[in-house]
């Protein structure tokens, strides 16, 4: 009897074991598991849920995503600036925008380690660059194409070098704001006592020359580009191109065929040299690749590689197709031989480039 009750009541205690221990289990999976450490986006996100007592700085201070632009901020003694009543509106690029940069703009040691006063003047011109009068929130901007003036100085009173260009499309699921065509707004509306601020992915550079400086410039150098293009705007037959792309009031796109792009063509016009291309011909083909307008990727993107968008430039209209990423454009003689832009968005004071690997042809 002895026995059997001891049986019986080992079993039941065992069972009352395991129950507790299973008990003990879910709760340390519920409680004690380490949760993963919060990604910066995940950081800048719950800091846009409210900080509207601090400042600027103290809001950027107050997120680790943002150290680098702190650095940046106060080794171009810019702190008591955005610290002041505003409003600001500051364009604020992430540490992994920073971190595109060649050094010493990379990080936050490297930047509190500069000593050249020409970069730290470069370094203040670059986040000045990043800042808007007053407070901008994202539904303030509207839909589809702006121009915003930044804080940055003009280098002279004729040179658009201080302004940035918003896209916005209300209807885009993604990169539903984006700046200069390939910089996206990943975290909108962060409030500050003085201001707003908007975090970016990329730091936005302010362009240093004209649509024909970015073209001469590529010409030299140890991989010459676009060789053939300043030859063909400098026929005299195109001469109002080429005046139209060097004058600081334009604003213009320009689709820039490479070198290889114009020896593709004249392989299949069989010809040996530029100079065979009649100049009416050549005028035609150039006036193609020119938009009237300030055109970005974001702009001429149909979103997809299945529809397309018409855009008309001086020569007639061509089409476009694709993602902000990947863009192709072809003209009316292009039709199973599309060009793909890439790179795109260079960035001029009285445009923008977009280099393509085809030439268009009507």
């Amino acid at each position: 009897m002895y026995t059997s009750f001891s049986l019986l009541s080992f079993r039941r205690l065992f069972v009352m074991l395991v129950a507790l221990f299973g008990f003990a289990l879910a709760g340390c999976d519920k409680n004690d598991v380490a949760k993963p450490a919060p990604t910066p986006e995940q950081n800048i996100e719950q800091l846009a849920r409210g900080n509207s007592a601090l400042s600027i700085v103290q809001v950027a201070q107050s997120n680790p995503n943002f150290s680098v632009l702190v650095a940046a901020v106060v080794k171009a003694d810019l702190a008591t600036t955005l610290s002041s009543a505003g409003p600001f509106t500051v364009l604020a690029p992430t540490n992994a925008a920073f971190a595109r940069l060649p050094a010493p703009f990379n990080t936050a040691a490297n930047i509190t380690a500069i000593t050249d006063a020409a970069q730290v003047a470069a370094l203040k011109n670059i986040l000045l660059y990043h800042v808007l009068a007053g407070r901008k929130a994202a539904a303030d901007f509207p839909t589809g194409t702006s121009a915003q003036v930044t804080a940055k100085p003009a280098s002279a009173p004729d040179v658009n070098d201080n302004t940035v260009y918003i896209s916005k499309n209300n209807n885009r699921l993604f990169d539903r704001i984006l700046i200069n065509g390939n910089t996206r707004v990943i975290t909108a509306d962060i409030a500050a006592s003085n201001g707003i601020i908007h975090a970016i992915d990329k730091v936005l550079m302010f362009p240093t020359g004209k649509i024909t400086d970015l073209v001469v410039a590529a010409t030299t150098g140890s991989n010459p580009q676009f060789t053939l293009l300043l030859k063909a705007l400098q026929r005299p037959a195109a001469a109002a191109l080429l005046t139209a792309a060097a004058d600081p009031a334009s604003n213009l796109t320009v689709f820039a065929p490479t070198d290889a792009a114009f020896r593709l063509l004249l392989a299949q016009l069989h010809l040996n040299d530029l100079d065979q291309v009649p100049d009416a011909t050549l005028v035609a083909v150039l006036k193609l690749h020119i938009i009237g307008s300030r055109a970005f990727s974001s702009d001429l993107s149909s979103g997809s590689f299945f529809s397309n968008q018409v855009v008309t430039t001086l020569g007639g209209p061509v089409t476009v197709a694709g993602t902000v990423s990947f863009l192709t454009v072809r003209g009316p003689g292009n039709k199973f031989a599309p060009a793909n832009a890439r790179p795109t968005d260079l960035l001029a004071s009285n445009g923008v480039v977009h280099v393509i690997d085809r030439v268009l042809l009507p």
